[in-house]
Order: C-alpha cells, then structure tokens, then sequence
C-alpha cells in the first residue's frame, strides 16, 4: 500500500466529518501525510510523506509518523487533533496555499 491513496475528497467541498473518515483510514503502523494536490483532491497518503513526490502536491501537512496515534480511528475522534487539522487546511487553501508544507496551526 506504499502511497496508495486511501479515499480522496474535494477541498471545496470536504466536510468536518468526512475529514475524519480520512483519518479514520489512516493505518497508525505506516507513516501518514495529508496531502492535496493541485487540483484539489484531499487524500492521506502512506508512507510516502515529507518531500518525496511532491510534483502534484499544493500543499501538506506535517508527517504522522508511524505508531503515534495521529490516524485511525481513535485519532478521528479527538475533537482536539481533527478540527484544528480540518480548519488548517481549507484556510490553507481559500488562502491559495500560502503554505505548502503545514507543520503548525
């Protein structure tokens, strides 16, 4: 599953709770990055994060690294881990992605 994306939504129209779905399909044992790519698509991508194949990519997030409880199911329901992430990443965008790589909010 080496950078498989696991599900894609559209920025424009992502909600909080299909954000979480996201991060619910995040498996904890692999590193994670939320990604979105030029186009639009949000998508966590597994283990290939930090710079490596960025050429599509407008902007991500901070590696999750592996086994630290950032994906998966129980990470989805932490009210305060997912929505500063969901926020974070649409001001991001209807900012025009100011900040490629998000490693604080």
């Amino acid at each position: 599953m080496n950078g498989q994306r696991i599900k894609a939504y559209d920025i424009r129209t992502i909600t909080l709770e299909q954000f979480r779905m996201l991060i619910a399909c995040g498996n904890d044992r692999h590193n994670n990055q939320i990604r979105v790519t030029k186009s639009g698509m949000v998508y966590l991508s597994e283990d290939i994060v930090g710079s490596e194949q960025l050429e599509d990519v407008a902007l991500c997030f901070e590696t999750f690294s592996a086994h630290n409880g950032y994906v998966g199911v129980k990470a989805a329901e932490d009210n305060s881990h997912v929505i500063p992430l969901y926020y974070a990443l649409i001001g991001n965008w209807r900012k025009g992605c100011s900040h490629t790589y998000i490693d604080s909010f």
